[in-house]
């Protein structure tokens, strides 16, 4: 079963970087065309080769209570931006803003058709709502939680990268974290992002703490089992925040199958990660139930389930699989025939197979969607684009691609390291939910701002790649 493993971990890390040297094509091809691309990845390489030269040579000073002085680190650093620069909600970060002081009035949600389209927009706005009763209607107080959230992600990668790397590279990971600039610009904003990286973070690090307590001989292990059911609640509100739970049960189901190694061979393990996984499914499913239940009395109708309309975005060739007017303007069309959005969402299936039937370029269509959802990260400094002058906001979108570009080379070079590495583990859950989010989005509606919770695991990587450790995720 080892060697099975090991094959299938190398099969997934192989894709995975397959993906990751066709970005950073992309990224080339277009920095011909777009000269910033370039400008930023040439100084992003140089900066990823002189730490991966000094770093293997020095160690890093590691404090007493790293957890806890890599979150305050990061905190006080962040917090300099959000003091420096502030900037009104807009756009989809205004809905957000509207619909959480909507329920925090107790006055009827805005534009509850488009909630109803998105549910996962009431979701975050059921947290800000809470932030607005304690502070007052202040988006500056919740731009200070936007930098307490990454803070807390920042401790959980410092676990996170102890467990699977060692203490050193777990805080020059964390380090990385709190230095990363679109995580900092991104924060002056009111959007659902912070919250939900750090439960996908809390997620991965709850599910490796508790493994062992199910894995270890003995009796029956109930404590196990009810802690890993647990993290189906853990699932849910994930699901309610953004609708990519799935993605991290799909690679779940796929770690027990196929990347356990020896410990596949046990069928009384079998049993127990069977009741396990059904017991965590369950309370994700019945927890979904309630919420579904709680939005339509918000709400006032049935919110939507599958998302066809953004799979039919994201099969648009002319806008790359991005968001256009006219895309919205149809759906918008079977709602104001008086449709509920669950039935607008249905009635956007001929429309998707009249899509898929137009003869579409995959290849040209696929490539350029990779390019928006990993090609650069420079949304954080393009925020700023309605309140700054054009000279801030490209040194801001600079600075963004350069360590971004850093760190995606250095990630490259650790994903080489793990697939050279026989080691297996439920660390092989943090690539799964790389790979998969990616390919996910290959299907439905790209932005650039949908990668932000795959930066942390990439920072994981290239914390393995800079210092040439030889031990990977396990």
């Amino acid at each position: 079963m080892e060697k099975a493993s090991v094959f299938f971990k190398r099969i997934m890390l192989g894709i995975l970087l397959l993906v990751m040297l066709l970005t950073l094509g992309l990224i080339i091809w277009k920095g011909a065309e777009a000269h910033s691309y370039l400008a930023a990845l040439l100084p992003g390489a140089g900066l990823a080769y002189l730490l991966s030269r000094l770093l293997p040579r020095c160690s890093l000073p590691l404090p007493r209570l790293p957890a806890l002085w890599v979150g305050v680190f990061c905190f006080a650093l962040n917090i300099i931006w959000v003091l420096l620069v502030r900037i009104e909600p807009f756009s989809d970060y205004e809905e957000y803003w509207q619909v959480a002081c909507a329920l925090a009035a107790g006055k009827p949600v805005p534009d509850a058709w488009y909630v109803a389209m998105y549910p996962h927009i009431l979701g975050t706005a059921t947290f800000l709502s809470g932030l607005i009763r304690l502070f007052g209607e202040s988006v500056f107080a919740v731009t200070v939680v936007n930098v307490l959230l990454t803070s807390l992600s920042c401790t959980l990668i410092w676990l996170l990268g102890r467990e699977l790397l060692g203490q050193e590279q777990a805080f020059l990971a964390a380090l990385l974290w709190a230095f990363t600039p679109s995580k900092m610009m991104l924060g002056s904003l009111v959007f659902s992002e912070p919250l939900y990286t750090l439960l996908i973070l809390l997620f991965f690090w709850l599910f490796l703490r508790l493994k062992p307590m199910l894995t270890a001989g003995g009796p029956i292990p109930w404590a196990g089992l009810g802690a890993l059911a647990l993290l189906g609640l853990l699932l849910a509100l994930i699901q309610i925040v953004r609708p990519i739970a799935v993605i991290l049960i799909i690679a779940v189901v796929l770690w027990l199958l196929f990347l356990r190694g020896a410990e596949g061979k046990s069928l009384r393990l079998w049993g127990l990660w069977l009741l396990a996984l059904v017991a965590m499914l369950g309370l994700y499913k019945g927890a979904l139930t309630l919420w579904d239940s709680h939005v339509e009395r918000v709400l006032g109708q049935e919110p939507a389930s599958v998302p066809w309309y953004n799979i039919y975005v994201g099969l648009n060739e002319k806008t790359d699989g991005r968001y256009t007017d006219e895309d919205m303007d149809l759906l918008t069309g079977y709602l104001k025939q008086g449709m509920s959005a669950g039935e607008a969402q249905r009635h956007m299936i001929p429309h998707v197979r009249e899509r898929l039937a137009s003869g579409l370029d995959f290849p040209k269509l696929f490539s350029a969607k990779l390019f928006n959802f990993l090609g650069n990260d420079e949304l954080g400094g393009y925020t700023y684009r309605f309140t700054r002058s054009p000279l801030f906001v490209k040194l801001c979108m600079m600075i963004c691609n350069i360590f971004y570009y850093c760190i995606f080379l250095a990630g490259i070079h650790g994903l080489v390291q793990m697939l050279c590495s026989r080691e297996l583990g439920a660390g092989l859950l943090l690539p799964l939910f790389f790979l998969g989010l990616t390919l996910a989005h290959m299907l439905v509606e790209v932005a650039n701002r949908y990668h932000y919770s795959l930066i942390p695991i990439l920072i994981i990587f290239a914390a393995l790649g800079l210092t040439g450790g030889e031990r990977s995720p396990s």
